[in-house]
């Protein structure tokens, strides 16, 4: 296991932090890039070429072993067009149009079962098609949609899936995937707003709010041909789930050599923590913990996160087979559930604060994504609605 040598710092925006090499550029003064009067969990209206915001929610039924995962984009930030036209405009921006979040809003809906994808739909919306309140949590995108009324949140999602095979990725013609979800929040405390990247790391703005993370989790998945007689009973689903919102002015990708965030949920408390390795040697990682419970949600300090990176995926990323943060938490024994060439999901022991549990978590590499090749075979897997 890798030793810290020496304390791990949370990063936070600075006035005077400049942008690194290839990464965006200052703004000009005077100029609002996102609607900085919006309640946390409303809609920012980021204007910012490259910017980005998305409401998540992820959930896991333990008694048949399987997750959800639901985000709402405007501006799909991993979007391999979105990052090529983001880069030419970069570099020549009087002669190229900037590229706008409204231009690539998506909804993402994947489902989990015993350790494998058993559903999944990426679909790219027209900017008419999307619509959110500044005021509250009510995001529609197309026949998807998350509105937070009478003391929960209803999650509605509704799409053509796809499979990849040996040629790439494949929709499935013909099927149709449906999700409706309630997830319940069981603390009531205001959502908790803060910096996850720093500007320096980045070159942009990058805010992660925590809104509902810590929800009793109800629902139903169907997977089914609408011209077949009936559409069967579907899936139900009932667990614990968390939701977070995260907004910023632009990519994530270009300042980052790998990126890890998870959660750990109990029937009563949360923990969930980001971890970004930057791609310029001269700066320091970032990491976050945050931990939620009945007397509210607070950062907690770090003084060592150690991570053996010593796993290796089928495509060749580089996972943690144990990563450890201070006494509070530690993840081991991975179980990898998804894989694709610039990011994995995965599932680890945990234990936190002495507590035995299961940590959900991401691996990121947002690099590739500008590799041609596969760029191209990602953005076959999403389809224009």
């Amino acid at each position: 296991m890798n030793q810290c040598n020496s304390p791990v710092t949370s990063a936070t925006i600075g006035s005077a932090a400049l942008p690194q090499a290839g990464l965006s550029a200052p703004q000009p003064e005077g100029i609002e890039l996102f609607q900085s009067g919006a309640m946390p969990e409303g809609h920012h209206a980021v204007t910012a070429p490259g910017g980005y915001e998305w409401w998540y929610f992820d959930a896991e039924d333990r008694e048949h072993d399987r997750q959800i995962v639901v985000i709402l984009l405007e501006g799909f930030v991993f979007h391999p067009a979105y990052l090529r036209r983001y880069a030419r405009y970069r570099r020549r921006p009087t002669q190229y149009r900037p590229p706008l979040p409204r231009e690539y809003c998506c909804a993402y809906f994947v489902v989990y079962d015993r350790g494998r994808i058993s559903h999944q739909m990426m679909l790219q919306y027209p900017p008419e098609d999307f619509a959110a309140a500044t005021d509250r949590l009510d995001v529609w995108l197309g026949p998807n949609r998350a509105v937070e009324a009478d003391g929960k949140i209803a999650v509605t999602l509704r799409g053509t899936p796809w499979e990849l095979t040996w040629q790439g990725p494949r929709l499935r013609e013909g099927m149709t995937l449906t999700g409706e979800f309630n997830f319940t929040p069981r603390l009531q405390h205001p959502p908790m707003q803060r910096t996850f990247l720093s500007r320096r790391m980045t070159g942009a703005e990058h805010s992660w709010v925590l809104a509902r993370p810590l929800c009793e989790v109800r629902g139903i998945i169907r997977c089914f041909d609408p011209q077949a007689p009936g559409e069967g009973l579907g899936i139900r689903f009932h667990g614990l789930g968390y939701h977070d919102h995260n907004y910023g002015t632009g990519p994530l990708g270009p300042g980052l050599k790998r990126w890890i965030w998870g959660r750990v949920l109990f029937e009563d408390a949360l923990f969930t923590f980001h971890h970004a390795v930057p791609r310029e040697r001269g700066l320091k990682p970032e990491s976050h913990l945050v931990e939620a419970d009945a007397h509210g949600i607070r950062e907690v300090p770090i003084a060592c996160l150690a991570a053996d990176w010593s796993a290796i995926s089928p495509l060749l990323l580089r996972y943690p087979r144990e990563l450890s943060i201070d006494d509070t938490m530690r993840l081991h024994n991975p179980r990898l559930i998804d894989s694709s060439p610039f990011y994995l999901r995965l599932i680890y022991d945990a234990t936190c604060r002495g507590r035995a549990g299961s940590a959900f978590c991401e691996v990121a590499y947002p690099n590739r994504l500008r590799w041609p090749v596969l760029g191209r075979m990602i953005e076959m897997s999403i389809r224009r609605a």
